[in-house]
């Protein structure tokens, strides 16, 4: 959390603990304690490298290069890079595929009510669905997102799903998941309506004009999706509205 503070993120300890449950979490380290980060998640079809973090009293030695060195030659990779990370990322053999973009704000509208609360019965479900969808074969984290103790809310429909979890100001939206752009803008009616201030993630320019026509503030930046060892991501991405992370793919 020193290093999160020390460069303006916004990851809470239960970020870091899910992160590190699904997958392997690597450390570069001097005397004087943790000087950056590189995560892993594995799924059969790639990897989600994210963590990525080097202090900044540490910078410029080096030492996201080593920490990624330990980790690129595993399977094909994907990411979401920050501005600030794309040109390491480009460096190491990356290349863009799509990007995001940021929009926060307070749902003004009413919920449409197409959707019903997911339960740990519905996981084999919403994984295959995640699966043809993302690309990704990650059952272990559909069912975190169901269990009782989960900070996640999941909301489903017959052919879609929406999820959200806590960030330090409100809630962020994802996975979005729908068969169309209009069934994805009712799945975050139903989702964002009385949760306060809400996030979204993504590269949907319908589900964009939506949230802009609900008062949200497209933010600046956004992230960049690369991938590393394959020449795209996998899945149907055209249901993909917004990805389950930017640290999960």
């Amino acid at each position: 959390m020193k290093l999160i503070t020390d460069r303006g993120w916004t990851w809470p300890p239960a970020q870091w603990e899910m992160m590190l449950a699904l997958g392997p979490g690597y450390g570069a380290f001097d005397s004087s304690g943790l000087l950056g980060t590189a995560l892993t998640t594995p799924y059969p079809e790639m990897q989600a490298i994210s963590g990525v973090l080097v202090a900044s009293w540490a910078e410029r030695r080096g030492i996201g290069t080593q920490l990624m060195s330990n980790i690129l030659d595993i399977s094909p990779s994907v990411l979401y890079a920050t501005a600030m990370g794309e040109p390491l990322y480009a460096r190491l053999g990356f290349h863009p595929v799509g990007e995001t973009a940021d929009f926060h704000g307070v749902f003004t509208g009413d919920a449409p009510g197409v959707t019903r609360e997911a339960t740990p019965a519905d996981a084999t479900a919403l994984a295959e669905l995640d699966r043809e969808v993302s690309g990704y074969t990650r059952p272990a984290l559909w069912d975190r997102l169901l269990a009782p103790s989960s900070p996640y809310a999941v909301l489903m429909s017959d052919d879609g799903v929406v999820a959200t979890r806590p960030n330090p100001g409100g809630v962020t939206i994802g996975p979005l998941i729908a068969p169309t752009a209009e069934a994805a803008c009712e799945l975050v009616a139903d989702m964002a309506a009385g949760a306060g201030d809400v996030r979204v993630d993504t590269d949907d320019a319908d589900v964009a004009a939506f949230l802009l026509g609900q008062g949200f503030e497209k933010r600046a930046g956004g992230c960049r999706l690369m991938v590393r060892g394959a020449a795209d991501v996998p899945g149907d991405r055209s249901r993909y509205f917004a990805p389950a992370s930017h640290a999960l793919g």
